[in-house]
């Protein structure tokens, strides 16, 4: 989650990016703050913060992906770095929701 960096470096050019730029922007906002919350229930113990985790880890995965290959804000990914960093965002995705699910039905 590089939300904070990627706002800054595209705080100064949001204008000249035009509403699709300030779409993403909000997206990502929105993915952060939902990866948060779920981060903040899995470390106060919520039972329900297992499956908003998983949630939050697809949703981080998708933006990861959009963002390598369809933005508006600016990035310095080489064109043949996409398809592996994709992977390893799918990748990391999957691990952590394997772990999630066999960690709750461990507790259950």
């Amino acid at each position: 989650m590089n939300f904070a960096a990627e706002l800054s470096a595209s705080l100064g050019s949001l204008a000249m990016r035009g509403p699709a730029g300030l779409a993403e922007l909000l997206a990502h906002a929105v993915v952060t703050a939902l990866a948060v919350a779920a981060a903040w229930g899995l470390w106060i113990g919520n039972p329900a913060a297992p499956a908003l985790a998983v949630l939050a880890l697809g949703a981080s995965a998708a933006i990861s992906i959009q963002s390598l290959y369809w933005t508006w804000l600016p990035h310095n990914i080489m064109p043949g770095d996409r398809l592996p960093l994709a992977v390893l965002a799918l990748a990391h995705a999957a691990c952590w929701t394997i772990y999630l699910r066999r960690s709750t039905l461990a507790d259950q």
